[in-house]
């Protein structure tokens, strides 16, 4: 089960990676979702990482691949 604000993550992160072709990076995300910093972020990033929503591709930038999306939840993309 995800919290509000991951999922609100896990969507945008959806939404900008089809919008553009790829990952948004941190400060984007942050910017979106109106966190204070970064550190917000990776916290966000890392949550749904465990959780198996998300992969990053370790020491490349803008590397986050969506594995999967709550159920009922893709409509909002």
């Amino acid at each position: 089960m995800l919290t509000p604000r991951q999922h609100e993550a896990l969507v945008f992160l959806a939404a900008y990676t089809k919008r553009t072709g790829y990952s948004p990076s941190f400060g984007e995300i942050a910017e979106a979702l109106e966190l204070a910093s970064k550190s917000n972020v990776y916290r966000l990033v890392k949550a749904l990482e465990e959780r198996g929503y998300i992969r990053r591709l370790p020491h490349r930038s803008r590397a986050i691949q969506i594995l999967k999306m709550p159920q009922g939840k893709t409509e909002q993309l």
